[in-house]
């Protein structure tokens, strides 16, 4: 038991020290959340459950359309990206400082 204490102090520490991980850590961690309430939430509830046959195919269909209209979106922006920037390699350098403050 001391020992697992002392692994979990010394991961705690080193996403205290180290930046890069304790964003990507942040990161994780926001996106597992998102995920599991998500899932909760359409576990636990009723949608769809009143609609007919017709209904249920007419949200597929809707889903879908969104699904390419995204995939539209995503091509296009990275089409503009690759022609403003000249496929030019991006600089890190001049990124902001993060806004986690821990």
């Amino acid at each position: 038991m001391i020992l697992f204490l002392i692994i979990f102090v010394a991961i705690i520490a080193l996403l205290i020290v180290v930046p890069a991980w304790r964003e990507r850590f942040v990161e994780a961690l926001k996106t597992f959340s998102d995920t599991a309430i998500v899932s909760f939430l359409r576990a636990t509830s009723r949608f769809g459950a009143e609609l007919t046959e017709e209904g249920k195919a007419e949200q597929v269909r809707w889903r879908e359309q969104r699904m390419r209209n995204l995939r539209g979106l995503s091509l296009r922006a990275r089409e503009r990206s690759r022609r403003s920037n000249g496929d030019q390699p991006v600089d890190n350098k001049n990124k902001p400082p993060s806004d986690l403050s821990f």
